[in-house]
């Protein structure tokens, strides 16, 4: 049998617990918020670029741009988390990167030492930035200087990114893969078709392969930009979700130990009855 002060100081440290996870929830959730406000501001951004392209393609023919010889190997950008707390949220990620590339040899970096732990061959890692303003800048340059490396030293002529992605009306995620290069002919043909919607259309002075190159560049920035984001707000869910499951685990917790220390309050006070009775008894026998 547990003291009562005992148990009340389990409640006590259960209670604190229970107080951290409410605001482990609370931050969770405000930080899906923030990152979908990123990505509402990454799509105007990308709009804006896809403006551009629009205008430069009609005088740029991509289909006879140097390239470097095929290779045909795979470079894979695999986007974990640094922090635990998110459930299998590293494991399904590792699980549906191995699974997409199968037997392929395939160069892979990753982002995030969580996800590391779970792969095997990884090429190089960078760490993953706690929140989108600690230092995503560099990460991303690093990330463009790797892939640079991968094209003209190591023959990488394709590059996948795989990240979890937010669905906002479950507040869950899923596992995506996206083709960062090569950039999509479909794709850029589309634009080039696509109608201007004003009469005016744009003038550039500077030449057009250059604009071009400055163009397809930022939208490579935008894509991993992107994947930085939208993994950050399907960690922010898988957080969010592990908390709500600790939280009702720690309630559960907390509801025993109310009843225990109840129930062994009860016991204490009927034993102290108990005595009185008995003592009154031998008393009243004198």
């Amino acid at each position: 049998m547990q003291s009562l002060e005992v148990i009340k100081n389990k409640i006590s440290g259960t209670e604190s617990l229970r107080s951290i996870v409410r605001t482990m929830k609370i931050l969770a959730a405000v930080s899906i918020r923030q990152h979908e406000k990123k990505l509402n501001s990454l799509q105007a951004y990308g709009n804006t670029i896809e403006l551009g392209l629009q205008v430069v393609l009609k005088s740029v023919n991509t289909k006879e741009e140097k390239r470097l010889p095929v290779q045909d190997k795979l470079g894979a950008i695999i986007f974990g988390s640094d922090m635990g707390l998110c459930g299998q949220f590293n494991e399904q990620m590792a699980a549906f990167a191995t699974d997409s590339i199968g037997t392929e040899k395939a160069l892979i970096m990753t982002v995030g030492e969580k996800v590391l732990a779970k792969l095997d061959g990884v090429w190089d890692w960078l760490p993953f930035p706690a929140t989108l303003s600690a230092g995503v800048e560099s990460v991303l340059r690093n990330l463009l200087d790797r892939i640079d490396i991968w094209r003209t030293a190591k023959g990488v002529d394709r590059v996948a990114l795989f990240y979890n992605r937010l669905i906002p009306e479950s507040l869950s995620y899923e596992p995506v893969k996206v083709m960062l290069l090569p950039v999509d002919e479909d794709y850029l043909e589309g634009l080039r078709k696509k109608k201007w919607r004003s009469r005016s259309i744009p003038m550039f002075k500077m030449p057009k392969e250059e604009l071009f190159a400055v163009l397809i560049k930022n939208l490579l920035y935008v894509s991993l930009y992107r994947a930085f984001v939208e993994s950050l707000a399907a960690e922010s869910a898988a957080r969010l979700t592990s908390m709500e499951a600790a939280e009702k685990h720690i309630d559960e917790r907390i509801k025993n130990l109310n009843e225990l220390y109840n129930s062994e309050r009860q016991d204490a006070i009927t034993s102290e009855l108990l005595d009185i009775i008995a003592g009154y008894e031998i008393l009243t026998k004198k």
